[in-house]
């Protein structure tokens, strides 16, 4: 079996933000690598650091948060080293992300027309006229009826998920090699959700991009993932290939997330929800986060913070007892 390429590494991400409290560790020390073709789910909570994380690949992260430690590595270029002017020319052309609510990323007093082919003027060398084509081609491609007439219309005029799709062929404009998607079907109907994904899979294998995709929908990572982490509180506590972390989760946590979630084929009426609340971010404490919420907590667990761990062949879990099947 070939190895794959590393496209992004991801070492040691500090993302902090300065507010009058004190400072709060939204990203605390992740690292992750994804390859070339790879989508990695990333799971979690609420605020347990998810699009923190993207929009610090991306360099976009709002004030008064900083990214204040760490690389991030597009293949050997590392992105927090480079100048604005640079990293513009970056986003978009090798990295691209969507977010979560299209109506409020989409300009509103401009014509879809205006918004691809700018970012495709930006970032390429063809002229207007040919980028017309290729806005008018992507939105065919995104499954957009009418291309020819739609590219004149407003956002305003799309559904939910007819704006999403534009969204989709926005980033995918200028064929980036890895796309960011922070959580793009959370306002959308089942259905459409299906078609969302179902495009999103396919697009990206048809031009060989990579993905990133932020969701708390476990089911959707089983159906698009082939590796998925799992953050809680700033880090993350688990990570491994889809199949292994479903049938077999190491952390307590993840074991949470699974059992507290509907599934087709289990018979109970209840779920099992996961107590308690996750920690403050302002200066988190020095053990374990997950354990004021967990079933399985000792004495160690209160007096350090378990680092990541290898526990077989791209499974890592940050549990002092990850090996002790207590489920």
């Amino acid at each position: 079996m070939n190895k794959k390429t590393v496209l992004l590494n991801v070492r040691n991400l500090h993302t902090t933000f300065h507010m009058m409290r004190g400072k709060i560790k939204a990203v605390n020390g992740i690292s992750f690598m994804i390859e070339r073709g790879e989508v990695l789910g990333m799971v979690g909570e609420s605020g347990c650091g998810k699009s923190v994380t993207g929009l610090s690949i991306m360099r976009i992260v709002p004030y008064p948060g900083r990214i204040t430690e760490g690389e991030v590595l597009l293949e050997e270029q590392n992105l927090l080293e480079l100048g604005e002017k640079e990293m513009r020319l970056v986003r978009g052309s090798e990295i691209a992300m969507i977010f979560q609510d299209p109506m409020t990323s989409l300009n509103p007093v401009l014509t879809i027309s205006r918004q691809l082919t700018e970012a495709i003027e930006t970032h390429t060398d063809i002229h207007r006229h040919e980028a017309q084509n290729r806005a008018i081609e992507l939105l065919k491609t995104v499954g957009i009826p009418s291309p020819e007439k739609r590219i004149h219309d407003y956002p305003h005029q799309f559904s939910g998920g007819m704006r999403q799709r534009v969204m989709i062929a926005m980033a995918l404009s200028c064929y980036p090699r890895i796309l960011i998607a922070d959580e793009p079907t959370t306002a959308l109907d089942v259905t459409i959700q299906a078609q969302i994904l179902e495009l999103m899979k396919e697009v990206c294998e048809k031009i060989e991009t990579s993905i990133m995709f932020i969701t708390h929908d476990l089911g959707i990572v089983a159906g698009l993932c082939q590796k998925v982490a799992v953050m809680y509180a700033g880090r993350i506590v688990e990570m491994a290939e889809v199949e292994e972390l479903y049938s077999r989760p190491c952390h307590p946590y993840t074991y949470g997330l699974l059992t507290s979630t509907p599934r087709m084929d289990r018979r109970e009426s209840r779920l099992n929800p996961i107590t308690g609340l996750p920690p403050s971010l302002y200066e988190p404490p020095s053990q374990c986060l997950f354990a004021s919420r967990c079933a399985y907590v000792e004495d160690r667990c209160m007096a350090a913070v378990p680092e990541l761990e290898m526990i077989g062949e791209r499974h890592t879990v940050a549990c002092f007892r990850s090996n002790d099947n207590l489920w």
